[in-house]
Protein backbone atom coordinates (compact mmCIF):
# COMPACT_ATOMS: atom_id res chain seq x y z
CA UNK A 1 0.00 0.00 0.00
CA UNK A 2 1.34 3.60 -0.69
CA UNK A 3 2.89 4.88 2.38
CA UNK A 4 0.97 8.68 1.75
CA UNK A 5 -2.37 6.32 1.62
CA UNK A 6 -1.40 4.84 4.84
CA UNK A 7 -0.38 7.47 7.14
CA UNK A 8 -3.59 9.15 6.80
CA UNK A 9 -5.51 5.96 7.50
CA UNK A 10 -3.71 6.15 10.54
CA UNK A 11 -3.87 9.35 11.50
CA UNK A 12 -8.07 9.76 10.52
CA UNK A 13 -8.26 6.43 12.75
CA UNK A 14 -6.08 8.14 15.37
CA UNK A 15 -8.50 11.43 15.56
CA UNK A 16 -11.46 9.31 15.39
CA UNK A 17 -10.12 7.17 18.67
CA UNK A 18 -9.40 10.85 20.49
CA UNK A 19 -6.00 9.86 20.51
CA UNK A 20 -3.07 12.91 20.29
CA UNK A 21 0.34 11.53 18.26
CA UNK A 22 2.45 11.72 21.90
CA UNK A 23 -0.60 8.76 23.26
CA UNK A 24 0.07 7.04 20.28
CA UNK A 25 3.47 7.12 20.45
CA UNK A 26 3.17 5.57 24.14
CA UNK A 27 0.70 2.98 22.99
CA UNK A 28 3.64 1.80 20.78
CA UNK A 29 5.98 1.83 23.29
CA UNK A 30 7.96 4.57 21.26
CA UNK A 31 10.11 7.31 23.04
CA UNK A 32 8.03 10.75 21.48
CA UNK A 33 5.76 11.28 18.86
CA UNK A 34 7.97 12.03 16.24
CA UNK A 35 7.60 8.66 14.96
CA UNK A 36 4.08 8.90 14.68
CA UNK A 37 4.16 11.68 12.58
CA UNK A 38 6.48 10.04 10.59
CA UNK A 39 4.32 7.42 9.76
CA UNK A 40 1.72 9.60 9.37
CA UNK A 41 3.47 11.59 6.67
CA UNK A 42 4.49 8.73 4.63
CA UNK A 43 8.04 9.32 5.72
CA UNK A 44 8.40 6.41 7.96
CA UNK A 45 8.17 2.70 6.68
CA UNK A 46 5.59 1.31 8.95
CA UNK A 47 6.50 -2.97 9.90
CA UNK A 48 3.75 -5.34 10.64
CA UNK A 49 4.28 -5.43 14.12
CA UNK A 50 3.83 -2.12 14.33
CA UNK A 51 0.77 -1.83 12.38
CA UNK A 52 -1.19 -4.98 13.96
CA UNK A 53 -0.32 -2.60 17.54
CA UNK A 54 -1.60 0.47 16.27
CA UNK A 55 -4.65 -1.65 14.95
CA UNK A 56 -5.36 -2.82 18.30
CA UNK A 57 -4.64 0.69 20.35
CA UNK A 58 -6.95 2.60 17.74
CA UNK A 59 -9.62 -0.40 18.11
CA UNK A 60 -9.68 -0.92 14.14
CA UNK A 61 -9.27 -4.01 12.39
CA UNK A 62 -5.88 -4.05 10.52
CA UNK A 63 -7.96 -4.50 7.10
CA UNK A 64 -9.41 -1.06 7.37
CA UNK A 65 -5.91 0.48 6.94
CA UNK A 66 -4.86 -1.37 3.88
CA UNK A 67 -7.65 -1.98 1.41
CA UNK A 68 -8.69 0.92 -1.17
CA UNK A 69 -10.74 3.33 -0.45
CA UNK A 70 -14.30 3.40 -1.31
CA UNK A 71 -16.00 6.57 -3.21
CA UNK A 72 -16.48 9.76 -0.92
CA UNK A 73 -20.49 9.66 -2.72
CA UNK A 74 -22.00 7.31 0.28
CA UNK A 75 -25.81 6.89 0.20
CA UNK A 76 -27.23 7.67 3.72
CA UNK A 77 -30.64 6.78 4.70
CA UNK A 78 -32.17 8.34 8.00
CA UNK A 79 -35.30 10.49 9.30
CA UNK A 80 -33.36 11.15 12.57
CA UNK A 81 -30.29 13.53 11.22
CA UNK A 82 -27.00 12.26 11.12
CA UNK A 83 -25.50 11.24 14.61
CA UNK A 84 -21.53 11.52 14.05
CA UNK A 85 -20.67 8.60 15.87
CA UNK A 86 -23.45 6.60 14.30
CA UNK A 87 -22.38 7.56 10.84
CA UNK A 88 -18.74 6.95 11.49
CA UNK A 89 -19.69 3.24 12.66
CA UNK A 90 -21.70 2.55 9.75
CA UNK A 91 -19.45 4.19 6.87
CA UNK A 92 -16.58 1.46 8.25
CA UNK A 93 -18.90 -1.29 8.20
CA UNK A 94 -19.45 -0.17 4.57
CA UNK A 95 -16.05 0.57 3.86
CA UNK A 96 -15.17 -3.31 4.80
CA UNK A 97 -18.31 -4.73 3.23
CA UNK A 98 -16.92 -3.55 0.00
CA UNK A 99 -13.05 -4.07 0.07
CA UNK A 100 -14.58 -7.89 1.30
CA UNK A 101 -16.74 -7.47 -2.22
CA UNK A 102 -13.72 -6.59 -4.18
CA UNK A 103 -11.54 -9.63 -2.69
CA UNK A 104 -14.28 -11.68 -3.73
CA UNK A 105 -14.14 -10.31 -7.12
CA UNK A 106 -10.65 -10.53 -7.92
CA UNK A 107 -10.75 -14.10 -6.67
CA UNK A 108 -13.95 -14.61 -9.20
CA UNK A 109 -16.00 -15.75 -6.32
CA UNK A 110 -18.70 -13.43 -7.29
CA UNK A 111 -19.09 -11.69 -10.38
CA UNK A 112 -20.42 -8.18 -11.08
CA UNK A 113 -23.62 -7.17 -13.44
CA UNK A 114 -23.73 -4.35 -15.88
CA UNK A 115 -24.27 -0.91 -14.83
CA UNK A 116 -27.63 0.89 -15.01
CA UNK A 117 -27.81 2.35 -18.15
CA UNK A 118 -30.87 4.42 -16.66
CA UNK A 119 -30.50 7.93 -15.12
CA UNK A 120 -32.45 9.48 -12.34
CA UNK A 121 -35.77 10.25 -13.52
CA UNK A 122 -37.62 13.49 -14.02
CA UNK A 123 -41.54 12.17 -13.00
CA UNK A 124 -42.84 9.58 -11.17
CA UNK A 125 -44.50 7.63 -14.44
CA UNK A 126 -40.62 7.36 -15.08
CA UNK A 127 -40.07 6.29 -11.78
CA UNK A 128 -42.51 3.52 -11.83
CA UNK A 129 -41.35 2.03 -15.00
CA UNK A 130 -37.93 1.90 -13.29
CA UNK A 131 -39.06 0.05 -10.21
CA UNK A 132 -41.69 -2.61 -13.00
CA UNK A 133 -38.62 -3.35 -15.12
CA UNK A 134 -36.43 -4.26 -11.97
CA UNK A 135 -39.73 -6.25 -10.60
CA UNK A 136 -39.47 -7.85 -13.75
CA UNK A 137 -35.75 -8.88 -14.78
CA UNK A 138 -36.34 -10.71 -10.90
CA UNK A 139 -39.74 -12.20 -11.96
CA UNK A 140 -41.91 -11.28 -9.09
CA UNK A 141 -44.70 -9.26 -11.30
CA UNK A 142 -47.18 -7.55 -8.91
CA UNK A 143 -46.14 -9.74 -6.04
CA UNK A 144 -44.60 -8.96 -2.66
CA UNK A 145 -40.81 -8.97 -2.38
CA UNK A 146 -40.64 -11.94 0.47
CA UNK A 147 -36.68 -12.05 0.49
CA UNK A 148 -35.71 -8.36 -0.37
CA UNK A 149 -32.11 -9.42 0.65
CA UNK A 150 -31.90 -12.31 -2.74
CA UNK A 151 -34.14 -9.72 -4.99
CA UNK A 152 -31.65 -7.13 -4.19
CA UNK A 153 -28.54 -9.70 -5.16
CA UNK A 154 -30.23 -10.80 -7.77
CA UNK A 155 -29.90 -6.76 -9.07
CA UNK A 156 -26.50 -6.76 -8.29
CA UNK A 157 -26.26 -4.95 -4.80
CA UNK A 158 -25.22 -7.29 -1.79
CA UNK A 159 -25.97 -6.61 1.38
CA UNK A 160 -25.16 -6.69 5.21
CA UNK A 161 -27.83 -6.06 8.17
CA UNK A 162 -26.19 -5.23 11.54
CA UNK A 163 -26.92 -3.00 14.41
CA UNK A 164 -25.80 0.59 14.23
CA UNK A 165 -27.53 2.12 16.93
CA UNK A 166 -31.20 4.20 16.88
CA UNK A 167 -30.30 6.50 14.39
CA UNK A 168 -29.51 5.04 11.86
CA UNK A 169 -30.99 3.10 8.67
CA UNK A 170 -28.47 1.88 6.02
CA UNK A 171 -26.15 2.89 3.33
CA UNK A 172 -25.14 1.91 0.34
CA UNK A 173 -21.89 2.44 -2.09
CA UNK A 174 -20.91 1.03 -5.59
CA UNK A 175 -18.19 -0.96 -6.01
CA UNK A 176 -17.05 -0.65 -9.26
CA UNK A 177 -15.74 -3.66 -11.28
CA UNK A 178 -14.43 -3.34 -14.76
CA UNK A 179 -16.25 0.21 -15.67
CA UNK A 180 -19.42 -1.62 -17.55
CA UNK A 181 -20.29 -3.88 -14.93
CA UNK A 182 -20.18 -3.18 -11.61
CA UNK A 183 -21.78 -4.16 -7.86
CA UNK A 184 -23.22 -2.20 -4.69
CA UNK A 185 -22.09 -2.55 -1.01
CA UNK A 186 -25.13 -1.73 1.57
CA UNK A 187 -26.00 -2.53 5.24
CA UNK A 188 -29.12 -2.17 6.87
CA UNK A 189 -29.58 -1.43 10.54
CA UNK A 190 -31.23 -4.28 12.07
CA UNK A 191 -32.29 -1.99 15.11
CA UNK A 192 -35.30 -0.61 13.04
CA UNK A 193 -38.74 -1.74 12.51
CA UNK A 194 -39.33 -4.55 10.24
CA UNK A 195 -41.35 -2.52 7.69
CA UNK A 196 -39.18 0.55 7.70
CA UNK A 197 -35.86 -2.11 7.58
CA UNK A 198 -37.40 -3.12 4.05
CA UNK A 199 -38.12 0.49 2.94
CA UNK A 200 -34.84 0.79 3.66
CA UNK A 201 -33.10 -1.94 1.35
CA UNK A 202 -35.41 -0.63 -1.02
CA UNK A 203 -34.43 2.86 -0.98
CA UNK A 204 -30.68 2.20 -1.25
CA UNK A 205 -31.56 -0.24 -4.30
CA UNK A 206 -33.22 2.64 -6.00
CA UNK A 207 -29.83 4.18 -5.86
CA UNK A 208 -28.10 1.67 -7.05
CA UNK A 209 -30.59 1.62 -9.94
CA UNK A 210 -30.49 4.62 -11.48
CA UNK A 211 -27.06 4.77 -11.18
CA UNK A 212 -26.92 7.52 -8.24
CA UNK A 213 -24.98 6.46 -5.18
CA UNK A 214 -25.53 10.06 -3.29
CA UNK A 215 -28.35 10.95 -1.28
CA UNK A 216 -29.01 14.90 -1.86
CA UNK A 217 -31.35 15.08 1.13
CA UNK A 218 -34.84 17.52 0.20
CA UNK A 219 -33.69 17.31 -3.79
CA UNK A 220 -35.48 16.57 -6.59
CA UNK A 221 -33.45 13.65 -7.33
CA UNK A 222 -33.82 11.79 -3.85
CA UNK A 223 -37.41 12.44 -4.13
CA UNK A 224 -37.41 10.59 -7.45
CA UNK A 225 -35.63 7.53 -5.49
CA UNK A 226 -37.66 7.52 -3.11
CA UNK A 227 -40.38 7.06 -5.44
CA UNK A 228 -38.28 3.93 -7.37
CA UNK A 229 -38.29 2.51 -3.66
CA UNK A 230 -42.08 2.51 -2.70
CA UNK A 231 -43.16 1.48 -6.41
CA UNK A 232 -40.62 -1.39 -6.00
CA UNK A 233 -42.03 -2.62 -3.11
CA UNK A 234 -46.10 -1.96 -3.63
CA UNK A 235 -46.22 -1.81 -7.36
CA UNK A 236 -49.81 -0.41 -8.51
CA UNK A 237 -51.95 -3.20 -10.02
CA UNK A 238 -51.16 -5.07 -6.79
CA UNK A 239 -52.01 -2.40 -4.35
CA UNK A 240 -55.24 -1.66 -6.50
CA UNK A 241 -56.21 -5.84 -6.96
CA UNK A 242 -56.24 -6.19 -3.04
CA UNK A 243 -58.00 -2.69 -2.27
CA UNK A 244 -61.05 -4.02 -4.88
CA UNK A 245 -61.29 -7.13 -3.81
CA UNK A 246 -62.57 -5.97 -0.45
CA UNK A 247 -64.92 -2.83 -1.11
CA UNK A 248 -67.08 -3.80 1.84
CA UNK A 249 -64.25 -2.93 4.19
CA UNK A 250 -62.93 0.24 5.52
CA UNK A 251 -60.29 2.34 4.20
CA UNK A 252 -57.86 1.72 7.14
CA UNK A 253 -58.50 -1.98 6.95
CA UNK A 254 -57.74 -2.61 3.69
CA UNK A 255 -54.40 -0.09 3.91
CA UNK A 256 -53.38 -2.71 6.70
CA UNK A 257 -54.21 -5.37 4.32
CA UNK A 258 -51.91 -3.85 1.70
CA UNK A 259 -48.69 -2.71 4.75
CA UNK A 260 -48.79 -6.02 5.70
CA UNK A 261 -48.80 -8.44 2.50
CA UNK A 262 -46.17 -6.28 1.28
CA UNK A 263 -44.50 -5.76 4.34
CA UNK A 264 -44.11 -1.94 4.28
CA UNK A 265 -44.43 0.59 7.44
CA UNK A 266 -47.66 2.09 7.56
CA UNK A 267 -46.17 5.17 6.72
CA UNK A 268 -44.78 4.61 3.56
CA UNK A 269 -48.13 2.46 2.52
CA UNK A 270 -50.74 5.40 3.08
CA UNK A 271 -48.32 7.76 1.52
CA UNK A 272 -47.92 5.17 -1.81
CA UNK A 273 -52.14 4.69 -1.51
CA UNK A 274 -52.25 8.51 -1.74
CA UNK A 275 -49.35 8.27 -5.04
CA UNK A 276 -51.28 5.38 -6.86
CA UNK A 277 -54.88 7.33 -6.46
CA UNK A 278 -56.57 4.88 -3.85
CA UNK A 279 -56.86 7.62 -1.27
CA UNK A 280 -57.14 11.46 -0.85
CA UNK A 281 -54.28 13.53 0.79
CA UNK A 282 -57.54 13.69 3.94
CA UNK A 283 -57.54 10.16 4.04
CA UNK A 284 -54.01 9.82 4.19
CA UNK A 285 -53.37 12.05 6.77
CA UNK A 286 -56.37 10.34 8.86
CA UNK A 287 -54.77 7.03 8.58
CA UNK A 288 -51.05 8.20 9.32
CA UNK A 289 -52.29 8.92 12.67
CA UNK A 290 -53.84 5.58 13.60
CA UNK A 291 -50.94 3.31 13.25
CA UNK A 292 -51.87 0.14 13.40
CA UNK A 293 -51.30 -2.82 16.10
CA UNK A 294 -50.60 -6.60 15.34
CA UNK A 295 -54.04 -7.42 16.36
CA UNK A 296 -55.26 -5.54 13.08
CA UNK A 297 -53.40 -7.44 11.12
CA UNK A 298 -54.70 -11.02 12.27
CA UNK A 299 -58.39 -9.43 11.77
CA UNK A 300 -57.07 -9.44 8.10
CA UNK A 301 -55.78 -12.93 7.90
CA UNK A 302 -52.25 -11.16 6.84
CA UNK A 303 -50.06 -13.98 8.53
CA UNK A 304 -46.96 -14.26 10.81
CA UNK A 305 -43.68 -13.41 8.76
CA UNK A 306 -40.77 -13.94 10.60
CA UNK A 307 -38.15 -10.91 10.34
CA UNK A 308 -36.08 -11.64 7.92
CA UNK A 309 -33.72 -8.90 8.78
CA UNK A 310 -31.94 -9.63 11.24
CA UNK A 311 -28.74 -9.04 12.44
CA UNK A 312 -26.14 -10.25 11.70
CA UNK A 313 -27.21 -11.37 8.41
CA UNK A 314 -25.73 -11.39 4.65
CA UNK A 315 -26.55 -11.50 1.95
CA UNK A 316 -27.49 -15.72 0.84
CA UNK A 317 -24.95 -15.56 -2.87
CA UNK A 318 -22.24 -13.24 -0.33
CA UNK A 319 -21.86 -15.59 2.28
CA UNK A 320 -22.15 -18.38 -0.39
CA UNK A 321 -18.90 -17.13 -2.16
CA UNK A 322 -17.25 -16.84 1.03
CA UNK A 323 -18.00 -20.58 2.09
CA UNK A 324 -16.67 -21.72 -1.24
CA UNK A 325 -13.67 -19.43 -1.02
CA UNK A 326 -12.72 -21.28 1.82
CA UNK A 327 -13.69 -24.80 0.94
CA UNK A 328 -11.62 -24.32 -2.24
CA UNK A 329 -8.91 -23.02 -0.22
CA UNK A 330 -8.79 -19.45 -2.15
CA UNK A 331 -9.38 -17.89 1.31
CA UNK A 332 -7.88 -18.83 5.26
CA UNK A 333 -10.45 -19.96 7.86
CA UNK A 334 -9.91 -16.50 10.04
CA UNK A 335 -10.64 -14.63 7.11
CA UNK A 336 -13.93 -16.44 5.46
CA UNK A 337 -15.37 -15.74 9.13
CA UNK A 338 -14.32 -12.18 9.49
CA UNK A 339 -16.27 -11.90 6.02
CA UNK A 340 -18.79 -13.69 7.37
CA UNK A 341 -19.25 -11.28 9.57
CA UNK A 342 -20.84 -13.41 12.23
CA UNK A 343 -23.75 -14.54 10.37
CA UNK A 344 -22.00 -18.14 10.48
CA UNK A 345 -20.17 -18.69 13.61
CA UNK A 346 -16.57 -20.95 13.98
CA UNK A 347 -18.33 -23.74 15.46
CA UNK A 348 -20.80 -23.41 12.73
CA UNK A 349 -18.04 -23.53 9.67
CA UNK A 350 -17.64 -27.27 8.56
CA UNK A 351 -13.97 -27.87 8.42
CA UNK A 352 -12.21 -27.85 5.15
CA UNK A 353 -10.61 -31.30 4.18
CA UNK A 354 -7.28 -30.81 3.08
CA UNK A 355 -6.53 -34.45 2.24
CA UNK A 356 -5.67 -34.48 -1.97
CA UNK A 357 -7.51 -37.66 -2.23
CA UNK A 358 -10.71 -39.36 -0.82
CA UNK A 359 -9.92 -43.06 0.10
CA UNK A 360 -13.12 -45.12 -0.81
CA UNK A 361 -13.53 -48.49 0.99
CA UNK A 362 -12.73 -51.07 -1.53
CA UNK A 363 -9.88 -49.49 -3.03
CA UNK A 364 -6.94 -50.73 -1.19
Amino acid sequence: MDAKALGRRIAEARVAAGMSQAQLAAALDQADHITVSKMESGTRRVSATEMFAIAEALGKPLQWFVMDEVPAAISRRTDAGFDPDVTAHMDEAIELLADDIRSLMRKELISTVQRPESSVPSRHEDAEQVAHEARKRIGVGNEPVIDILSACEELGMYVFVGNYGESADGACVIVDGDGKSAVAATVINAEQRPGRKRVTASHELAHWLVGDAYDAHNSDSETMVKSVAIHFLIPREGAAKLWSEHPHDSPRRRAIRIAGTYRVSWTATVNQLKNIGLIDERERVSLARDLPVTSDFTAVGIPYRADLLVAPRLSPRLAAAVVRGYEDAKLTRKHALQMLRGSISDAELRPRDEAPFEVIDGDA
